[in-house]
């Protein structure tokens, strides 16, 4: 009797043990999908380009939640669409979510070492970062003499550019030109330590940049699928493989010269650069070694660094500009606030000037929230399997997130697409929101969030109000005649004006 006891508790207890872990898996799920095709997975993303996606996913978020799968052939990509998730993910999961995926179309570019951007989560990427942070892009080194200097330069060049182009047309500027090349001279400056750069150099290095970025984006997917991209994609590698050359040939010999300088003339050097810190860095070379950068190292740092800066703050600035246009209101406040700080008198406002200006800084943070330069992150990889709620995020899966689904939720800002600084000031809704988004919750992420937030936040949050101020107390922007400010976005990785706004320009 005794032995059929046994077995009949052991039957009992095994039967219940498979129920529960069936019931387990039952309720522990990926998120939900639209259907699938085998091998291939969704098929709309070898239809787009990544950043044409937008719409797709706000359809899906409608139909399946907030959070939601689609696959790159097998492999799942989750995407999340608001604040609460990626507060979990992001910011409670934070070394969980902090890898990348290897990027395959990105490989010919980041040479042996990948990008800061695709470096492994760890002990290398930290001293990139660091590198980076704290020897370039901190808040300080905005205000040394060396970067005001090239800092006024550029100010001086988008000026002037404005100036011309409004004499040669009757006082109607395109302004996306100037800022784009003003822009461009900066970042470039701060990049190889040149204050000297003719014009052709620089529209070569941004074009260069700009069509490498471009066809990353067209076939982002196939990173996901190696075997694809080189089945189907084999033009667009030969064409990435051109670019790269030409790449290099336009920045290795600015590399060389700024090492030449530091080998005989370091004391001329007038702009601590990003390539100066490259040459300096040594980075693990197996146990217990350290190696210098290689050239091909350094184009591939230079190339990110130029490529985040860039296009990202080029955006940004037209935004903000473009919005000050349409909203005479708006400029004519922030007009008051600098002459309470500076007067009426037509001078260079200082960056050390700007702390006192809160109306423009709540000006910069709407802008980012209603027109945030990019509206994806940089793609997360799973280190291991994680709970986000319900759902099950499986090892190895992507993960990304759409940084205009907390901007513009109306559940979480009234009127969410008016545009309304004041929300961030004293007493306004958004009173105590920060750009490097709070422990307890996610409103607005224009510089992504977590581990792998953009480490130049600070600094462009600096640039962007520096050149806003100075424009507005330097001129008077309206908005043309016949010629109404269209709000529209274009699709691209950073999401600029669809039409570039017009504007009548006046000095007082």
């Amino acid at each position: 009797m005794a032995p059929i006891l046994l077995i009949f508790i052991f039957v009992t207890i095994s039967f219940s043990l498979l129920l529960n872990r069936r019931e387990r898996i039952r309720r522990i799920r990926l998120p939900p999908s639209p259907p699938t095709i085998p091998l291939l997975g969704n098929l709309l993303w070898l239809t787009k380009p990544f950043s044409q996606l937008e719409p797709t996913l706000h359809h899906l978020r409608a139909k399946y939640g907030p959070i939601f799968t689609l696959y790159v052939g097998a492999r799942p990509v989750i995407f999340i669409m608001d604040g609460d998730h990626i507060h979990r993910s992001l910011v409670e999961n934070g070394e969980v979510f902090a890898d990348r995926p290897r990027p395959v179309l990105g490989s010919d570019l980041n040479t042996n070492l990948h990008s800061i951007n695709n470096t492994p989560y760890g002990s290398l990427w930290r001293l990139l970062r660091r590198n980076l942070a704290s020897e370039v892009i901190h808040p300080c080194k905005a205000t040394t003499k060396s970067s005001t200097h090239v800092h006024r330069m550029a100010l001086n060049i988008l000026l002037n550019r404005l100036k011309n182009e409004s004499k040669a047309n009757g006082g109607v500027v395109i302004p996306i030109h100037s800022i784009k090349n003003s822009l461009s001279f900066l970042m470039i400056s701060l990049c190889f330590g040149i204050v000297k750069l003719d014009e052709q150099m620089v529209k070569q290095i941004q074009n260069v940049q700009w069509q490498l970025l471009f066809l990353v984006d067209k076939h982002f997917a196939l990173n996901l699928m190696p075997k694809v991209a080189l089945l189907l994609f084999l033009g667009s590698l030969r064409t990435l493989k051109q670019l790269r050359r030409a790449q290099k040939e336009l920045l290795i010999p600015l590399i060389r010269a700024r090492k030449q300088l530091a080998i005989h003339k370091r004391d001329q050097r007038h702009v601590i650069s990003y390539v100066d810190s490259l040459l300096e860095l040594r980075v693990p070379n197996g146990v217990g070694n350290v190696r210098e950068l290689s050239e091909e190292d350094i184009v591939s740092f230079c190339s990110e660094f130029l490529d985040a800066s860039i296009w990202s703050t080029c955006a940004g600035l037209e935004w903000i500009m473009a919005s000050l246009v349409k909203h005479q209101d708006v400029q004519k406040n922030l007009k008051q606030e600098i002459n309470g700080v500076v007067g009426d008198e037509k001078r260079e406002i200082h960056m050390d000037e700007l702390q006192r200006m809160p109306y423009l800084k709540a000006v910069i943070f709407e802008a980012l929230r209603r027109h945030p330069p990019a509206h994806f992150l940089i793609p997360h990889r799973v280190k291991q399997d994680v709970l986000v709620d319900e759902y099950l995020i499986p090892k190895d899966a992507v993960m990304n997130c759409l940084v205009t689904g907390m901007g513009l939720d109306g559940r979480v800002w009234e009127e969410p697409l008016e545009f309304k600084p004041e929300r961030f000031m004293a007493g306004g809704e958004g009173e105590g929101v920060d750009v490097q988004c709070g422990k307890s919750e996610i409103k607005m992420m224009p510089f992504g969030t977590g581990r792998r937030m953009c480490p130049g936040l600070d600094m462009a949050m600096i640039q962007l109000q520096y050149f806003v101020a100075n424009l507005v107390n330097e001129m008077e922007f309206k908005e043309v005649e016949g010629m109404e400010v269209d709000l529209s976005e274009k699709a691209e990785l950073f999401v600029p004006m669809k039409n570039p706004f017009h504007a009548q320009i006046s000095f007082a």
